[in-house]
């Protein structure tokens, strides 16, 4: 028997030997032989600030440490268990990593075992070593991680392909670290480079995405100026976008913004490469322009993560998260018809085919029903100027149309009802969801030399909705909508004032499209009297979306207010509202009383 007792010592030591000699080396080590600069300055035994082999703690492995408590837990609405830590293997970790217990202050305080003079009697950790009571803002841990997860959450892996421990089929803080072992830092199972670590759990696909090949993942774009990676310890970092993978926009532990583990809020975090230092285009300048998507309220308590949110029932917000997956995105192609500095056309993405910026994200169809991946630009940007029953943006106009108090004759603002052909009401519109057959014949105006045609042509949103310095508006800035100098978030000038100072120079955005020396030549229209004379802009006449009363995208502003002058346009004759009626190809009679003139049934 003592034999066998013998045999069992040997045992323990013979095991126990490599993962001591690993620990030496470490900063695990809090012994006077330890490596690291917080360590003990009488103790020179390696192990006994965890384990002793006798008196132990009722936790295995022969456990050395008191406990804290009153921990506060991750939540989000992504997540799907419920942290513990009752009976939890990682509270052993905690007991120095939550900052509440000296590291010298064993459980075990006999004599000889802890000295009275141990400089770590009183010594807590703090900095990033130390992650608190408050754990909302780290992983989650001490969570069933079984078959049953990985179904209710459709971005984890099975737990059979998981090849990392799973004690009790739960994951704990040694799924991650193996505290005994710091030969990939800090003390990992595997590197975080890459992603390595992190899709082994977690591993994000859908309709015609792949985590794997969008640019986060895949990059080899480098900081050339700034450092976006800054909070991480040399050894830990990747020299790329593509070698940082998870950690360029979360971090496992104290993350700023605890829900999904930002390292900032959530368009901060973005900015740290797409401010122009990593990223080939400054988007975060966009943002700081006199127009554009209001991503810097923060935080947006409306927002959620896509997977959970509904368009049609989430409060009106905008983040950048909501027309951009992160773990999808790739990078392609602007999503325009043509640059109007080289009238280039691009063959792929074709209007109105959302590009890899796009990609994997939720978006509202023509018909007004909620898509979980888009195939179209303007159904993400339905999300909020479409939502069936609501206006442009939710249930009133955005802020360029309520600040000079537009009416328009149709009073139709919501966007996807000036675009849907399914709408009976709905007469001429921009071709953006479907060409206008019937204006095919009576557009002179459109230019040549660019790669439009009125038979089958569509255009995006972003050809006329995009920043002022990108393609759309023939610069090389960033393309979308993210803010612009123009109102209107327009790519170009447009002119909102009915009575504009230099109509040509005002309403070039029009002019991108269509030929100011047809328009002037009166093929179609007396539009040198009205533009050239009269100075009268574009705006008076036409809805540049759509309109449910009159071809040709007339739909007559009836009311504005711009710098306190108030235009309005009426009827005339015997019509109570300003009317234009149809003669035939290039000919019609307008009845209606407008900027202190009456055409009462004046035939062109």
């Amino acid at each position: 028997m003592k034999k066998f007792a013998l045999f069992g010592v040997y045992l323990f030591i013979a095991i126990a030997q490599p993962a001591q000699g690993q620990v030496a080396d470490s900063v695990h080590n809090l012994s006077v032989s330890g490596p690291g600069q917080i360590k003990s300055q009488t103790e020179d035994r390696i192990c006994i600030y965890c384990h002793i082999p006798h008196s132990a703690t009722p936790d295995a492995p022969l456990w050395n440490r008191r406990s804290s408590g009153g921990y506060i837990y991750y939540q989000s609405s992504t997540l799907d268990a419920s942290p513990s830590l009752s009976n939890s293997s990682s509270i052993l970790c905690l007991s120095c990593h939550d900052g509440t217990i000296a590291l010298g202050d064993l459980a075990n305080t006999r004599p000889g075992i802890q000295g009275s003079n141990d400089n770590l009697n009183n010594l807590r950790l703090t900095g990033r070593s130390n992650i608190g009571t408050d754990l909302a803002n780290d992983h989650p841990v001490s969570i069933v991680y079984d078959s049953g997860l990985s179904s209710r959450d459709p971005d984890l892996v099975h737990p059979a392909s998981v090849d990392l421990e799973l004690p009790n089929g739960e994951l704990h803080c040694s799924s991650c670290h193996d505290a005994h072992d710091n030969s990939i830092p800090p003390f990992l199972h595997k590197t975080t480079l890459n992603g390595q670590l992190c899709i082994t759990c977690h591993l994000f696909s859908g309709q015609n995405w792949d985590w794997l090949i969008g640019s986060h993942a895949s990059s080899n774009a480098t900081a050339q100026g700034g450092d976006p990676w800054s909070e991480r310890k040399p050894e830990w970092k990747g020299q790329s976008v593509g070698g940082n993978a998870c950690m360029n926009c979360h971090t496992p532990h104290n993350a700023s913004t605890p829900v999904r583990l930002l390292k900032d809020s959530e368009e901060s975090t973005c900015y740290l490469c797409h401010d122009g230092t990593v990223a080939a285009k400054n988007v975060q300048n966009d943002f700081q322009k006199f127009a554009r998507h209001p991503v810097d309220i923060t935080p947006n308590l409306d927002h959620d993560d896509a997977r959970i949110e509904n368009p049609l029932v989430m409060p009106l917000h905008v983040e950048c998260a909501d027309c951009h997956n992160p773990h999808a995105s790739y990078s392609s192609n602007p999503m325009i018809s043509f640059n109007p500095a080289s009238s280039q056309s691009f063959s792929s993405p074709a209007a109105p085919f959302i590009n890899g910026s796009l990609v994997g994200v939720t978006g509202i169809d023509i018909s007004g029903s909620v898509k979980s991946s888009s195939e179209f630009e303007y159904e993400v940007c339905f999300k909020c100027h479409g939502l069936p029953g609501r206006g442009a943006c939710d249930n009133g106009r955005c802020s360029t149309a309520d600040n000079y108090q537009m009416i328009r004759q149709d009073a139709i603002y919501n966007i996807r009802d000036k675009f849907d052909t399914g709408n009976p009401s709905l007469i001429s519109y921009h071709p953006v969801y479907a060409n206008d057959p019937s204006n095919n014949s009576e557009v002179p105006s459109l230019r040549r030399g660019i790669p439009l045609n009125t038979v089958s042509s569509q255009i995006y949103c972003g050809d006329c909705h995009s920043s002022n310095d990108s393609p759309a508006a023939g610069g090389a800035g960033p393309s979308g909508p993210h803010g612009s100098q123009y109102e209107g978030l327009l790519a170009m000038r447009y002119s909102f004032n009915p009575v504009s100072r230099s109509t040509l120079f005002d309403n070039e955005l029009c002019f991108k499209c269509h030929d100011p020396g047809n328009l002037l030549a009166d093929v179609s229209f007396e539009h040198n009297l009205h533009v050239s004379e009269e100075n009268l802009s574009c705006i008076n006449c036409h809805d540049p979306h759509g309109s449910a009363r009159f071809p040709h995208m007339i739909n007559f502003l009836t009311r504005s207010n711009f710098g306190g002058r108030l235009e309005t346009i009426t009827g005339a004759g015997p019509y109570n509202e300003p009317t234009w009626i149809d003669n035939g190809r290039y000919r019609g009679t307008c009845w209606l009383s407008c900027h202190g003139e009456t055409h009462d049934g004046y035939d062109y």
